[in-house]
């Protein structure tokens, strides 16, 4: 689904679907953000090829954070399309330990592939266009947000949800830390698409901004 200009947003339906929300923003380099599950990534990939684009030119795939519900597929984009993963140092090293936890605990094989690459906070650029890089730890250590200035765009992973935040129960997480994510994010002027990854997207400056004060008020109770 289109959602405006160069930017894509497949949202979880239903379990024969996806189980994570998937953002692909297009151009001359494209990214695919949070790319799901394995075992579900051909029914993504059909959606990605109706809207008129074509998955092996897909060469970066970020993940917001390891969990298996948001990256798993990676590794059959960098089979099949030679793609490279990413995430942020602080992540690859929770991933590379405690993070590998997630997948026992799910009943799924050790992930394969690699992340070839890790990006810091701060500017990624992707050539006809540069994205801000955000760490957001909280939900896990490394967790990012994706910031598009230019388009209005703050794709946020499991951080923030329309009127919820991501868990902190797990290993990795803390309440506290979440928190301080939120408010940072908070701060972002002009956001007008705020595409997380779960539950529904928020549109509309006063939506996201009435969103984020709305959860930093359940986190301060």
């Amino acid at each position: 689904m289109q959602v405006k200009n160069s930017i894509y947003f497949y949202p979880f339906i239903s379990s024969m679907e996806n189980n994570c929300n998937t953002v692909l923003i297009d151009g001359p380099e494209k990214i695919l953000i949070d790319p799901g599950h394995k075992h579900l990534w051909p029914k993504l990939r059909r959606q990605i090829v109706d809207d008129g684009i074509n998955p092996a030119d897909i060469k970066l795939v970020l993940h917001t954070h390891c969990h298996p519900d948001h990256m798993e597929a990676g590794q059959v984009l960098e089979a099949d399309y030679g793609a490279t993963q990413a995430m942020s140092p602080q992540e690859k090293e929770f991933y590379d330990g405690p993070g590998l936890q997630f997948y026992s605990w799910m009943g799924l094989d050790l992930p394969g592939g690699n992340i070839g690459r890790v990006v810091e906070e701060g500017k990624l650029d992707l050539g006809d266009k540069v994205l801000e890089l955000y760490l957001t730890p909280g939900h896990t250590p490394g967790s990012l947000c994706i910031h598009w200035p230019e388009e209005g765009l703050l794709v946020t992973g499991d951080l923030i949800f329309a009127t919820s935040y991501g868990r902190t129960d797990f290993v990795g997480g803390s309440q506290s830390i979440i928190t301080d994510s939120i408010s940072k994010m908070s701060t972002l002027e002009g956001v007008e698409f705020l595409l997380p990854g779960h539950g529904p997207a928020i549109m509309g400056t006063s939506r996201v901004s009435r969103n984020f004060q709305y959860v930093l008020g359940i986190l301060s109770e």
